[in-house]
């Protein structure tokens, strides 16, 4: 199903006191109240006013697992009187899946309320509707906007990037394919860049969509493991000048600023790397090199949906999500091609959120492999012990309903550093969140939990390059790292 906005306001679509069906909206309850109003319209003509003992509903076709949001606007007739929202999921046997209602609404003057949230797994339809509390008072609502899909590209691009290439393991391989530089300028000086390795042979120097091809000597000049930007050249740039560095949580996109650049190297990878763990995931191995059916949901946020990796955001060379990439590995190294993949990350999620709702997002499809991917946008509120809580929420959730699941358990990449100002009183809380999430979850290893430190990996990457080589924005990896998360995931089952 494509990305679908619908705007919608109420018109005199009426049939005496009853809600004409071409409206498409459904009034539950006693139908006798729910009426048209010309005197309290929000937008145009028209509002719908409802009493007490009844609820109107609209009905919508809803992909499992897709991204959607809904805002519509209320108020009440007097101060007694409480107005709620609400969406509910249902299957195709028409059984309710999963309710989110908003909190009670009193005001005598419209606001807007309403819900952003994913449908939970086998939706078939969605119902968004209002409803008032009060035993006399009356609820008005007006201008409905409901969009779905969000997030889901209107046609799906093939790869122009080949990813057996990009998934040689950047730790152990002579060959770099398409790393991504931001050529950078400071002090008006001329915009460079840093390698990860010392390169013996660069083999190409391209822009970020591969189209255009630099050539040494005219764009650029290489000195051990630095590239320079020379004055001749059209390969993009910043300066130093083009980012906010007054402001605290100055937000900036990079997508597709950077060069990419394929080069031969002997050094070896002194640092940190990951190592296999399958035998802490006996299910998931022995499935793995049976052949047999292997299911993996993905939990977590946007980094887990896939936010700002060039697929998604339908921009070249259109490399698939780490957790896409994870997969299509391990069925070309265990020549399995019985993996099903579920993501069910939401843009924005907290893992409070992820706590609440496993059972109804993870439960349904009886996964054999869950990664749980929160941290990102928890570390503005959570210590390491409330996150670890919900980590153990959501894994005990998960257990109840299967207890053969196994589990990866991600601690993410670090936000750019420079997006938090020193200034920042808050600075040391925000930091000490994301180094202490990453030692919760190694304290859940056990028999069928592992878990990936990606804080560190990125920590490092960001000292021996820049920040901004690997990221899309302070808080989204681009293609660069999401690979780091794709190769180091698969590494943790194959030796």
């Amino acid at each position: 199903m494509k990305k679908i906005k619908i705007i919608f306001y109420i018109l005199s679509l009426f049939s005496g006191n009853s809600i004409a069906q071409p409206m498409g909206w459904q009034v539950i309850g006693d139908k006798n109240n729910v009426s048209l109003d010309s005197l309290n319209a929000h937008q145009g003509k028209y509002c719908l006013k409802i009493g007490p003992n009844a609820m109107i509903v609209k009905e919508f076709i809803v992909s499992p697992l897709s991204i959607l949001q809904f805002n519509v606007y209320v108020k009440c007739s007097d101060e007694k009187t409480r107005a709620y929202s609400f969406i509910r999921f249902y299957d195709t046997l028409h059984r309710e899946l999963l309710e989110y209602k908003s909190g009670p609404l009193s005001s005598l003057k419209f606001r807007q309320t309403g819900n952003y949230t994913e449908a939970p797994p086998f939706t078939e339809y969605a119902r968004i509707g209002v409803i008032g509390d009060s035993s006399h008072g009356y609820v008005y609502a007006d201008s409905l906007e409901a969009e779905f899909n969000i997030g889901k590209p209107d046609m799906q691009n093939k790869p122009l990037c080949n990813l057996d290439e990009y998934m040689r393991p950047f730790w152990k391989s002579d060959t770099i394919f398409n790393e991504t530089v931001l050529m950078y300028s400071e002090k008006n000086e001329p915009a460079k860049g840093s390698l990860l390795f010392m390169p013996s042979e660069i083999l190409s120097v391209k822009s970020f969509d591969l189209n255009t091809e630099y050539k040494k000597g005219i764009d650029y000049s290489i000195d051990a493991g630095n590239i320079t930007r020379l004055s001749s050249s059209i390969m993009p740039f910043r300066s130093d000048t083009s980012f906010d560095r007054k402001n605290n949580f100055a937000w900036y996109n990079l997508q597709s600023q950077w060069v990419v650049i394929t080069y031969t190297h002997h050094d070896q990878w002194k640092e940190k790397k990951p190592f296999y763990k399958g035998n802490l995931m006996p299910n998931t191995i022995s499935k793995l090199k049976s052949g047999s059916p292997l299911k993996i949901v993905a939990y977590g946020m946007s980094i887990t949906r896939g936010l700002n990796v060039s697929s998604y955001d339908s921009i070249p060379p259109y490399m698939p999500t780490y957790i896409e990439l994870f997969a299509r590995e391990l069925q070309k190294k265990y020549n399995n091609p019985h993996i099903a993949v579920y993501n069910a990350g939401l843009p924005g999620a907290l893992v409070s959120w992820g706590a609440d709702y496993a059972d109804k997002y993870i439960n349904p499809l009886n996964p054999d492999l869950v990664i749980i991917d929160f941290g990102m946008n928890d570390f503005w509120r959570y210590t390491p012990e409330e996150f670890k809580k919900y980590i153990q929420i959501i894994i005990n959730k998960v257990k109840a309903g299967n207890v053969n699941t196994e589990f990866l358990l991600l601690a993410n990449m670090d936000f750019d550093p420079d997006y938090i100002l020193d200034s920042d009183k808050n600075k040391h809380f925000y930091v000490s969140n994301m180094q202490g999430y990453k030692k919760v979850l190694n304290e859940f290893e056990t028999k069928r939990i592992i878990s990936l430190d990606m804080t560190s990996l990125s920590d490092i990457l960001y000292q021996k390059k820049k920040a901004r080589d690997c990221i899309s924005n302070p808080l989204h990896p681009n293609d660069y790292m999401a690979r780091w998360y794709a190769q180091s995931m698969v590494a943790l089952f194959s030796k």
